[in-house]
C-alpha cells in the first residue's frame, strides 16, 4: 500500500535552490524572485553571481559620480555640485533602494538554504551598535554565505523527507 502525501499550497510553491553557471542567469533571478519570494532557499552561485552584479553596478554608478562631480563656481566663491553628478546620485540612490529589499529576500533564502532561520538577520539590524559589533555580524555573514547547502534535516529545503 502506497502512502500518499499531500502537499500544501505553500509547500508547492517552494522553490528549490538552482545552481547558475552565469552571471547574467543569477541576476535575473535575483529580480524575479527577489519581491515576490521570500520562502525557499538560493543557492551559493545564485547568491555570489547576484552579489557581484550590484557591486560592479554600484561601482560604475561611484564612478560616473565621481567623474561628473568636479564642483562649478556658481559665483561668489560658492561651489556647487554640477547638475549631472546630482542626476547620477539620485540614480544610485533609487538603485540602491531597489535593491535593498531583494537583497534582504535573497539572504532570507540563503539562510533557508544552509538550513538557519531568517531571524539570523536580526543580528544584522543590530550591526549599527559598534564598529566591533559590525565587524563580527559582517564576518558571520560571510561565513554564512559561503557554507554549503544542508538538505539532510533542513527544514527549508523542498526536497526535505
Amino acid at each position: 500500500m502506497q502512502k500518499v502525501v499531500k502537499k500544501s499550497r505553500k509547500q508547492s510553491e517552494v522553490k528549490e535552490s538552482k545552481k547558475y553557471s552565469s552571471m547574467i542567469e543569477a541576476y535575473g533571478a535575483f529580480w524575479r524572485r527577489g519581491y515576490k519570494e521570500w520562502a525557499g532557499t538560493s543557492s551559493r552561485s545564485e547568491y555570489w553571481w547576484a552579489f557581484l552584479m550590484n557591486l560592479l553596478v554600484s561601482i560604475f554608478w561611484m564612478f560616473l559620480i565621481v567623474v561628473s562631480g568636479f564642483p562649478i563656481d556658481v559665483g561668489i566663491g560658492i561651489e556647487a555640485w554640477s547638475p549631472i553628478s546630482m542626476i547620477l546620485s539620485i540614480g544610485f540612490l533609487i538603485f540602491a533602494f531597489a535593491v535593498l529589499v531583494p537583497s534582504i529576500s535573497m539572504n532570507v533564502r540563503r539562510l533557508h538554504d544552509i538550513g538557519l532561520s531568517a531571524w539570523w538577520l536580526l543580528l544584522w539590524l543590530l550591526s549599527p551598535i559598534c564598529e566591533t559589533f559590525n565587524i563580527i555580524v559582517s564576518i558571520i555573514f560571510f561565513v554564512f554565505a559561503v557554507l554549503p547547502t544542508k538538505v539532510e534535516g533542513n527544514p527549508y529545503h523542498k526536497f526535505n523527507k
